[in-house]
């Protein structure tokens, strides 16, 4: 997965989109595509992110519970994801 540029500015001078949520989001979306598991370095290569930006993203999303780092450092996907994709899928089903 390639990083995307950065959304530009709409014509107010506002972002459309909040730069952090996205970052983050792209860091599950690799760790996903890795099978679960990646890699500081993978996750900077892949996102296009400075290591200390992927690093600093990583510590909130452990701290929160959406990721994980596993015994060989790599980071894997965390348990808070596991009752939001239930509940995306039974409203998928309705």
């Amino acid at each position: 997965m390639s990083a995307e540029p950065a959304q530009p500015p709409s014509g107010n001078g506002r972002r459309s989109s909040v730069q952090s949520v996205d970052r983050a989001l792209e860091i599950l979306e690799v760790i996903a595509g890795h099978g679960g598991a990646a890699t500081l370095s993978e996750l900077a290569g892949e996102t296009g992110l400075p290591a200390a930006t992927a690093h600093r993203l990583l510590k909130t999303m452990t701290a929160k519970g959406f990721v994980t780092q596993l015994q060989n450092r790599s980071y894997g996907l965390g348990e808070k994801l596991v009752p939001l994709g239930e509940t995306a899928a039974q409203r998928r089903r309705r």
